[in-house]
Order: structure tokens, then C-alpha cells, then sequence
């Protein structure tokens, strides 16, 4: 049974690399902005659905373009963690184009919480709302550990390293993005008088 290669890396990462890796596929900056753009449309055609209820073609344009910061956030993170894993075995841009092939567990999340926000008149609890989180968050790390060891040629420890790294980043913006987006900075300097 033939399996996209999405699902293919999301259920067995380090085999589908390992694959992958052995194809004679020279990358290009174009195919490395590819999947970051199929990102963008994901995330932004989800926002858009989630906040207007409904998918106009210049809304979700509209959506696209204020959300693509996430795909291009995460491309950078990608770049810096490809720049650190010294004798790899391909181009940096093939490395780009095969780490966003292991974005299914956050596009299928985006797309199931939103689903149930949209769809659903029941309320989300906070554990699923947690879960929505971490069940993504758990299983890209798995595929980022995949990447790291197959595709970049790293060691087991360095592999671990690098996606120690790659995770730290992402959740560090994540959060600092959460964190200005609440306006906790303003409450907080309302709060002191400044």
C-alpha cells in the first residue's frame, strides 16, 4: 500500500529518511519554499475559517499573508539548526525540503482544533486544548530527532543536541509570540505605573 510521503514520515520517520536521503534529488531554494508556502496556506486558510466562519478567496489570501511569518519562523529555526550540523550529506536546501516533509503533526493539529472550535458549539476543554500542544509537539520531535540522525548524518547524541535546539527555539518563539500577543508587557507596565 502506497502512503503519502507526509504520513510516511509522520508514522515511520527514520526509515522514510533513510529513503529519502538515498534518492539521487538534488534540492533547490525553490522546492525548499515549497512545503513553507503549503504551510502558510494550511495555517492561514485555518485562521481565517476559525475567525470569519466562512473561505472567501481574498480573505484567506488575506490569511496567508498575515500568517506566513509562522512558516518562514520555522524556516529560519530550520536554517540554524542546518547550519550546525557540520558534513551533512546534502544541500541546505534538500535539508529545508525534508525537514518541512515532517510538518504533519502540527498541520493535522491546526486543522483538527480549529475544526473542533469552528464545528463543534461544545466548548474545548483545557486538557484537549493542552493536548492539541503537546501530542504534535511530542511527535515532531520524534521526527526532528529522525531528520537530525538520517538526514544530517548527526551522531545519536548530536542528533539529540540539535533537536534539543530546534525544539528550544520553536517554543521559545511560540511562547514570546503568546506571551506579547496577551498583552501581559502592557498590563504589566500599566500595573507599575509606567
Amino acid at each position: 500500500m502506497f502512503l503519502p510521503l507526509d504520513l510516511r514520515l509522520a508514522l515511520s520517520p527514520t526509515e522514510t529518511y533513510r529513503q529519502l536521503i538515498a534518492q539521487p534529488v538534488r534540492g533547490t531554494w525553490l522546492r525548499a519554499l515549497e512545503r513553507p508556502a503549503l504551510v502558510a496556506v494550511i495555517v492561514g486558510t485555518a485562521i481565517t475559517l476559525s475567525s470569519a466562519r466562512r473561505v472567501p478567496l481574498g480573505l484567506v489570501l488575506m490569511g496567508v499573508v498575515c500568517w506566513s511569518f509562522v512558516p518562514l519562523i520555522q524556516w529560519l529555526i530550520g536554517l540554524v539548526v542546518i547550519g550546525r550540523a557540520r558534513g551533512r550529506p546534502m544541500s541546505v536546501p534538500r535539508c529545508l525540503e525534508l525537514l518541512f516533509a515532517g510538518h504533519l503533526p502540527w498541520s493535522l493539529s491546526t486543522l483538527v482544533m480549529v475544526g473542533l472550535y469552528t464545528f463543534t458549539p461544545v466548548p474545548i476543554a483545557l486538557t484537549a486544548q493542552v493536548l492539541g500542544l503537546l501530542v504534535p509537539g511530542v511527535w515532531t520531535t520524534v521526527i526532528v530527532w529522525s531528520f537530525c540522525r538520517t538526514a544530517l548524518g548527526c551522531t545519536p547524541a548530536r542528533a539529540r543536541r540539535l533537536t534539543a535546539f530546534h525544539q528550544a527555539l520553536t517554543w521559545t518563539t511560540f511562547c514570546a509570540y503568546v506571551f506579547l500577543l496577551s498583552g501581559f508587557w502592557q498590563r504589566m507596565l500599566a500595573f507599575i505605573g509606567a
